[in-house]
């Protein structure tokens, strides 16, 4: 899925509880996280930005300087180049792929990878974020400025979902509950977490009246996910989770960091980044966190080698026998050419949970038990 979505069904809840009973657990014995590395031999840079089940997206950048949409399965050999365009790709839902190239947005569609340009007639600039279904959503930037956008499938239909008095908006996520991003009251101002669902006036104003700026950046469930800035100086944001209402927020930071964002969910689990106490100042840490056990937070980081100085997680998975997949990149500080010469890069990478038997046993015996359910994807 993309980074953002996941329909809730019992099935989920048992998952939630799994999830919990391996975060709880000692990381010796039966599950354990492994970390793989996705950068494929012939990119410089890549990142891993979605996914869905075992099929990764993102972008791998050339020593020529073209950025290829690419797709993995798993490994960094199974890399593939979607594109033979410079283009970006931000999303996938099933077969189905979305992102820009030459500041257009675009679609791919279905397993032949159809291209679609999205572009609104008058837009300067417009990308497509995120894709849920026969639904793609993102930004188009007008005279006005920019406008969170809406398409289902063509450039026809493109809908304009910028809230009345809004400067400007984006759409960054998208499920069967609505669109999740943000909009900003004035050009310079700051921006305000906001959720939709399909029209301009729908727009949900999010925004603690506390803080100073937010944004949901990611949608599970009814359930939206992102930060909060709480003071115009401050140099960190919180994790936040809102149930739709301003007044739904929770502050998830967990109690290990002093800063941290989330950019993707899946039903009651959480990935993003998060700045740790006593580590470096800047360097972030790939993280995953349930909702459950807040203060239970994964340094994803942690499974990398010393090279690494920084990384970043950016969607996450559950499917239905409870493996997890989590994607994003780590910046490699200690990388150097073939010529000797020393280039820092980033790497696509994948994190990946695979329940111990035991737990898939017991996963097993409750999915029977709520067989009369139906799994949605």
């Amino acid at each position: 899925m993309n980074h953002k979505a996941c329909e809730r069904t019992p099935q989920r809840a048992l998952l939630a509880g799994l999830l919990c009973f391996v975060m709880a657990a000692p990381p010796v014995a039966g599950a354990q996280w492994q970390a793989t590395n996705l950068h494929p031999s012939w990119a410089l840079h890549s990142f891993a930005t979605s996914l869905t089940g075992g099929y990764q997206a993102g972008i791998a950048a050339t020593s020529s300087g073209i950025v290829y949409p690419a797709t993995w399965q798993g490994t960094a050999a199974s890399a593939t180049i979607l594109f033979a365009q410079s283009a970006l790709l931000h999303g996938v839902y099933g077969e189905d792929k979305v992102g820009s190239t030459q500041s257009k947005a675009a679609l791919w569609k279905g397993a032949a990878s159809t291209y679609v340009d999205l572009h609104p007639a008058g837009a300067t600039d417009s990308s497509a974020l995120a894709v849920y279904h026969d639904v793609q959503v993102g930004f188009a930037d007008l005279q006005g400025g920019r406008v969170a956008a809406l398409w289902q499938g063509s450039p026809a239909s493109y809908q304009n979902l910028n809230p009345v008095g809004a400067a400007f908006s984006v759409l960054a996520a998208v499920d069967s509950s609505g669109q999740a991003g943000h909009f900003g009251l004035a050009p310079a101002g700051p921006q305000h977490a906001a959720l939709w669902h399909g029209t301009a006036d729908s727009a949900v104003d999010l925004h603690p009246t506390e803080a100073y700026a937010s944004s949901a950046q990611a949608i599970s469930n009814g359930r939206q996910g992102g930060w909060v800035q709480l003071t115009q100086s401050a140099s960190y944001t919180r994790a936040a989770v809102w149930s739709g209402t301003a007044g739904s927020y929770q502050d998830i930071t967990p109690a290990t960091t002093f800063g941290a964002q989330i950019y993707g969910m899946a039903g009651d689990v959480f990935v993003g980044e998060a700045l740790f106490h006593g580590y470096v100042p800047g360097q972030s840490h790939a993280v995953f966190w349930s909702s459950a056990s807040p203060d239970a937070c994964l340094d994803l980081h942690t499974l990398l080698s010393s090279d690494y100085t920084n990384s970043f997680a950016y969607a996450v998975d559950v499917d239905e026998f409870g493996t997890i997949r989590v994607v994003g990149y780590a910046y490699n500080n200690n990388y150097y050419l073939p010529d000797g010469t020393h280039y820092p890069r980033n790497e696509a990478m994948m994190w990946v949970l695979v329940p111990e038997p035991s737990s898939l046993v017991a996963l097993a015996a409750g999915l029977a038990a709520l067989a009369k359910f139906r799994w949605r994807r």
